[in-house]
């Protein structure tokens, strides 16, 4: 018998015998010598037809030679003793070699500059959170995200930057259904206007740490390079507030190895007001970025405004806040880049900006800047100075602050 040609993707590995018409798949592989393995017959075009399906201790003789005459009941031709005596020992090689450890150098020309998939709001191979109340329309804004890259839309209405290359996304949805998420990607498709483009999305029941192996085997297939999950609520699951359902679902994506976007809703803390990401602290850790969702629509209207607040960056400095307007129609969603400092939204700006935006109206004292943005005197006051040594602002005789008019 020759050996096989052994090709391994992410969380599996198959072995191939041609002139046995035979291939072995191997997943769930660990270790401690656990695997799922899969058995087909190959006939001459290439079909494959499943023989058997178990999971087995491969360190287990017994086991392993009951195995073997369970599949000559199948294929008696085949020398399922020395194929399975193979696969033990490969599966096991793969399995315990782990990652290799490397001898990184510092190499000439290296920079700290950042690559995105989309500018700025994901860094490539690395996982984002957008967190926000319900209602934010973070949901939306993944869509839009999908249909920016998948094109690729180079001159988008929401002035992101798309990588030059078309990138494949697959959805997981743990919240709707196809029904509902047909007619949103269709009302964006028809507000974009670039014409029909379909995505890949799966409706979701187990964690994604127990969906890995599957979501492997189709990323590999379908060379997709950017996973969204919705939400992250049941995509995680147990108590959120616990480290270990952020350790496992982190240690997830980290398998995956692409791109991430994860929706999650918001927390607030008691003492300082702050909204962070619900759940443990871990879910903020371990995301290289985290962008948080707020949306500002009255009743009935047909308009929204939304900002996207960069509250953590790890390859990167903090971004300023983006805004978009949103245009709703029985059958079309339009989104379009736009200023926050005229909205009510205007407060997640930096306050620098938002001192800017007032010092348009005229020259405020330091206490009637707090009162107007809500915040301390001290900050206001340190701010102030702080603008004024970049020649952002002037202190007047009446002690009133005003704008440094160039």
């Amino acid at each position: 018998m020759k050996s096989p040609a052994v090709t391994q993707g992410i969380g599996f590995i198959n072995y191939a015998w041609p002139e046995l018409k035979l291939k072995v798949s191997a997943e769930r592989y660990s270790d401690d010598g656990f695997s799922e393995l899969r058995f087909y017959s190959v006939n001459g075009t290439g079909m494959e037809s499943l023989l058997h399906t178990t999971k087995v201790n491969l360190l287990a003789t017994p086991t392993m030679n009951s195995l073997a005459k369970r599949l000559k009941e199948n294929s008696a031709d085949a020398p399922w003793t020395d194929i399975l005596t193979f696969v033990t020992g490969k599966t096991l090689e793969i399995a315990r070699k782990g990652s290799p450890t490397e001898e990184i150098w510092p190499a000439e020309g290296d920079s700290l500059q950042v690559e995105y998939l989309l500018e700025p709001t994901l860094y490539r191979n690395h996982p984002t959170v957008f967190f926000g109340d319900y209602g934010s329309l973070k949901s939306l804004v993944a869509l839009a995200t999908a249909y920016i890259v998948q094109l690729p839309y180079f001159s988008n209405p929401l002035g992101l930057i798309t990588a030059n290359e078309p990138t494949l996304c697959l959805y997981l949805d743990y919240e709707d259904d196809p029904s509902s998420f047909r007619r949103r990607w269709s009302a964006l498709e028809r507000g974009f206007g670039q014409g029909a483009m379909p995505i890949l999305y799966r409706r979701m029941i187990g964690t994604l740490s127990d969906s890995v192996e599957q979501l492997q085997r189709i990323i590999h297939d379908k060379n997709i390079r950017l996973l969204i999950i919705d939400s992250l609520g049941p995509a995680a699951r147990g108590n959120l507030n616990d480290a270990e359902p952020a350790i496992q679902y982190h240690a997830a994506l980290r398998e995956l190895g692409i791109t991430s976007l994860t929706l999650a809703h918001n927390s607030k803390d008691a003492l300082t007001k702050k909204k962070t990401i619900f759940g443990s602290v871990f879910f903020t850790n371990l995301a290289r970025s985290v962008w948080e969702c707020k949306a500002e629509q009255e009743t009935g209207e047909d308009e929204a405004v939304i900002s996207l607040k960069h509250t953590k960056a790890n390859l990167s400095r903090l971004h300023p806040p983006l805004g978009y307007k949103f245009t709703f129609t029985d059958d079309t969603i339009r989104i379009k880049k736009t200023d926050l400092r005229d909205t009510g939204l205007s407060g997640e700006l930096p306050l620098s900006w938002q001192i800017k935006n007032l010092l348009k109206k005229g020259s405020f004292t330091v206490k009637e800047i707090a009162e107007q943005l809500e915040s301390g005197a001290d900050t206001i006051g340190r701010t102030l100075r702080r603008m004024r040594t970049k020649n952002q602002v002037i202190k007047l005789e009446d002690e009133t602050w005003g704008l440094y008019l160039k």
